[in-house]
């Protein structure tokens, strides 16, 4: 797991060859959006989420996060799986 904070304000920053950030992450990753990525939250992921890890670098990653966890504040961190996160 890793904790990240949300990328708030990203919503028109789109990706280059592909309709959405969803289809951007499932291209990327081989396989299709399921669950939510937040740790304890059994939502079903509907978006392609802009987050950056809460320490370190200042690096962009998309994670597939419900909406309720996509309209998190960028203050507060959360913990998501390792695996799901995809460096822009």
């Amino acid at each position: 797991m890793t904790e990240v904070k949300n990328l708030n304000g990203t919503t028109k920053n789109t990706p280059k060859e592909h309709a959405s950030w969803k289809a951007w992450w499932e291209a990327k990753q081989g396989r299709k959006f399921s669950y939510c990525s937040v740790s304890g939250c059994i939502k079903s992921a509907e978006v392609g989420a802009h987050v950056k890890k809460a320490h370190g670098s200042n690096k962009w990653y998309i994670v597939p996060l419900c909406i309720g966890c996509n309209n998190k504040p960028s203050s507060e961190q959360f913990e998501v799986s390792n695996t799901s996160l995809e460096a822009v």
